[in-house]
């Protein structure tokens, strides 16, 4: 998991410096997401995982 923060957070960056130097809202746009991502990847996984696993059974059954 380190690896793909490390990733998201090189990845940021460089959209960001080339965003900026080249005008593109799109590439900027892109590195912010990255950049969220890179600081949130744990905590949200770690949350969906948790919420996955305290589902026990089925959520909805469907009796007639």
């Amino acid at each position: 998991m380190d690896y793909v923060e490390i990733a998201l957070l090189l990845g940021g960056f460089v959209l960001l410096v080339l965003g900026y130097r080249r005008h593109h809202r799109g590439w900027l746009v892109a590195a912010a997401l990255l950049l969220f991502l890179s600081g949130n990847l744990r905590p949200m996984v770690s949350g969906f995982v948790d919420g996955w696993n305290s589902v026990g059974g089925p959520v909805a059954s469907a009796t007639h």
